[in-house]
């Protein structure tokens, strides 16, 4: 299936909607300073879709490509990202 791909930013320390309304996800840059953690939920509060914890020890960033047709989320894409990590979210 061909969908126009766009991308939003998850702050650090804060929940973030990614997309406002039924999508897909289809990849993540993860950027980090700290053992922290990234959660990408369906909807604000909602069902957990994807979850990455960094590792304990030092600074770094890591490309996640999400196979097939993506991960779906039938209400919105929420990014809840601890201290220390910001995300750009691929959806579509």
């Amino acid at each position: 299936m061909q969908t126009d791909v766009k991308s939003g930013t998850a702050a650090a320390n804060a929940t973030t909607t990614i997309f406002a309304g039924p999508t897909r996800i289809k990849g993540i840059l993860i950027n980090y300073t700290t053992a922290t953690t990234l959660t990408l939920n369906d909807g604000t509060g909602g069902t957990a879709r994807f979850t990455y914890t960094a590792p304990t020890a030092g600074i770094g960033s890591v490309y996640v490509a999400i196979p097939g047709e993506g991960i779906r989320c039938d209400t919105n894409i929420s990014a809840v990202a601890s201290a220390g990590l910001t995300a750009q979210v691929f959806y579509g």
